[in-house]
């Protein structure tokens, strides 16, 4: 019951400290002078057994008996009266620092899980990495983000609205195709929630809020190679496979027809231009699929108005069919019946 008193800050603690004491005194003085304090002289039966002792007569229990009562509740009255508003007034800030406490806690605890689980393809510093690529006959290593940015790469985007919420469910579910491995027990993982919860607290504790901003392609074409093809293996290709087939995301092969395109339209390949160019610019994220990142932090608008005309040189009318891609309508549906889907 103290407790609370006691843990008051040095420089708050006046103002409470001193409430306590009122309360105190405010309770010994209606003890002393109305109360069972009051009373002087021998006490009565004070050798007899309490059990043996005879009961009080109707005219103490109607008189000095029933004041002792009233006096008693007079003066717990009093000290509940100081003492609840004094309670009311340093709880919120009891509570507060115990809530603080538990997150220094997690944050601390949760560094050291990041460490053994994340730091090896994230960074020591969260400055990002990578990891082997999950395909055994490639070489080239797997990009792993920086996680000291995530908020700031993801609050200004519809793909992620809660983003502590994204990070859980990829350390639970992890990322199918990708080196990213589902870290939650829910999955076979070695983790249990309250353990990912720490690594998060640890992980949006150290948040810089600093984006690089996007570079223009400044390498050097090999003679007759296409920056549009360059943009693609850099960015795409691990995903989407070097031969646009899919893999982690979906094949591209006739990714504009599956948004509506026809080949001598031009409205319709306007309409899957744009697109195609919404989701490079936000990404996506479906439930149960590896989130698409945005690529308007990584590329610029040239590069990636390049990289569209690239994909649109590889475009099949006819091509396999894939899953769509965040609910957007696939190609309309044929009305003859004879039609079989490939």
């Amino acid at each position: 019951m103290i407790q609370p008193f006691l843990a008051v800050e040095a420089g708050g603690a006046a103002v409470p400290i001193t409430i306590l004491i009122v309360a105190l005194a405010g309770f010994a003085l209606a003890y002393f002078v109305v109360g069972p304090g009051k009373r002087k002289g021998p006490k009565r039966y004070g050798d007899i057994p309490l059990a043996m002792r005879p009961y009080h007569s109707d005219e103490e229990l109607e008189t000095s008996g029933m004041e002792r009562a009233m006096a008693w509740g007079v003066a717990l009255a009093v000290f509940a009266s100081l003492f609840l508003p004094l309670y009311w007034l340093i709880e919120p800030d009891r509570i507060n620092r115990a809530v603080d406490g538990f997150y220094e806690q997690d944050v601390a605890t949760g560094r050291a899980e990041y460490q053994n689980a994340c730091a090896s393809c994230h960074g020591v510093n969260l400055e990002g990495g990578s990891a082997p690529h999950p395909d055994p006959d490639i070489d080239a290593p797997w990009p792993a983000p920086a996680l000291d940015n995530i908020v700031a790469r993801y609050q200004d985007t519809e793909v992620v609205e809660d983003v502590r919420e994204f990070i859980k469910l990829t350390l639970v579910h992890g990322r199918p195709g990708t080196p990213m491995q589902a870290f939650g027990v829910a999955n076979d993982g070695p983790y249990s929630d309250n353990q990912l919860d720490q690594m998060i607290a640890y992980i949006l504790s150290v948040q810089t809020g600093e984006v690089p901003e996007a570079q223009a392609f400044v390498g050097e074409l090999a003679e007759g190679e296409d920056l549009g093809r360059v943009l693609y293996d850099n960015n795409c290709a691990r995903c989407h496979a070097a031969d646009y087939t899919g893999g982690v995301g979906p094949q591209l092969i006739n990714v504009f027809e599956r948004y509506g395109w026809s080949e001598g339209d031009e409205g319709s390949l306007e309409q899957a231009r744009a697109v195609v160019r919404e989701v490079l610019h936000n990404g996506r994220n479906l439930p149960g699929n590896a989130p698409m990142p945005a690529f308007d932090q990584t590329l610029t608008d040239e590069d990636i108005e390049t990289l569209i005309d690239h994909l649109e040189g590889i475009q099949e009318e006819g091509g396999p069919q894939a899953a769509q891609i965040g609910g957007d309508p696939g190609p309309p549906e044929d009305d003859d019946p004879s039609a079989t889907e490939e």
